[in-house]
């Protein structure tokens, strides 16, 4: 009988603290997706699809990197854009931090309706994430195999963990 009474308690216990912890759980993970998508700089679903390159030919099709004559022909050095953005990362400032977008991913967890919201006060960013206005898709965030798989191994991990007490 003291086994079964144990079973009860520890059952209601799981049943009590895991709505939270996964709530928690999924909000942490989607922050650490959103931040490998930008690590990674392309969007992984079932496999990553890398972003567009950013542009670097002006629309005559002239590398706008490099400066454009050189009294002896040669191609020359880099200008003031081409070496700011040399080896820079896809969708990272220069001069003002650099991961201003990457960094301003926030989770609201709702209790009432048990769901976790992304959002960013950048307003940019669904220009980037959907590609909208002519901008290429550069999607950081949305629905991902790999996030859900994330998401409930770390769940099973949790839940182990609460058992085992």
């Amino acid at each position: 009988m003291a086994d079964l009474s144990e079973l009860q308690k520890l059952l209601y216990r799981a049943a009590h603290e895991m709505p939270n912890n996964v709530l928690r759980i999924i909000g942490v993970e989607g922050k650490n997706f959103i931040a490998k998508n930008f690590r990674d700089e392309g969007f992984t679903d079932t496999s990553t699809q890398k972003w567009e390159e950013r542009k670097t030919e002006d629309k005559q099709g002239r590398d706008i990197t490099r400066y454009r004559t050189s009294r002896r022909g040669k191609a020359g050095n880099l200008n003031r854009y081409g070496s700011k953005n040399k080896d820079r990362a896809i969708l990272t400032g220069f001069g003002t931090g650099g991961d201003k977008l990457k960094n301003s991913f926030r989770y609201k967890i709702s209790l009432g309706s048990s769901q976790v919201s992304f959002y960013t006060y950048k307003e940019y960013a669904q220009r980037h994430n959907e590609g909208l206005d002519g901008m290429p898709k550069r999607q950081f965030m949305g629905k991902s195999n790999y996030l859900n798989t994330q998401i409930s191994n770390k769940v099973k991990k949790e839940l182990d963990k609460l058992l085992k007490k």
